[in-house]
């Protein structure tokens, strides 16, 4: 259990310094992602249909490679040309994320709480706060999209402390 509650607390605070680079660098942090993963994924779909016109006579071809190439090629082009479609991924992804890890780790807590007979209620109220957090990423994309990467860090600092400190306590039990 030592080791879990030890890789957790250095995965949230991988995801404390995520926060705090979102925070401070937004535009530049979402601007340099979109570009790579665009270029990554137009050289892959590149790759893709190079290798089905090249394999196209030798081996039945259904056309299932023509199409992945193409639609690789397109999410490749949409997120060089535009990254306001990042931002909006980033903030689902990362809102789904939080937002399950504190239901998990609610349950988790509740669990304990009845094998040692003891409230845990800070514990609890933390998990609480997470899911309210991952639920307002999920939500807030549509109210404020243009500071939208920079609240996402805000939010990622907060729960990374959360998740810290929630860890802690159930550590110390």
């Amino acid at each position: 259990m030592k080791k879990e509650i030890t890789s957790e607390i250095l995965m949230s605070i991988c995801v404390l310094i995520l926060g705090v680079c979102l925070t401070i660098w937004a535009d530049k942090v979402t601007t340099v992602v979109s570009i790579v993963l665009g270029c990554v994924a137009v050289f892959y779909g590149i790759s893709i249909l190079v290798n089905y016109f090249r394999n196209k006579e030798k081996v039945f071809n259904d056309n299932l490679e023509f199409v992945l190439g193409i639609i690789v090629l397109v999410i490749g082009g949409i997120f060089i040309f535009k990254v306001e479609f990042l931002k909006e991924l980033i903030s689902l992804v990362i809102g789904i994320y939080i937002l399950l890890a504190s239901v998990f780790r609610l349950i988790e807590t509740i669990k304990l709480e009845k094998s040692i007979n003891t409230k845990i209620t800070s514990s609890i109220v933390l998990s609480i706060l997470g899911i309210i957090i991952g639920i307002m990423c999920i939500t807030f994309k549509f109210l404020f999209p243009d500071i939208i990467v920079t609240y996402i860090g805000v939010l990622l600092i907060i729960y990374s402390v959360i998740n810290i400190s929630n860890l802690v306590i159930i550590g110390r039990r």
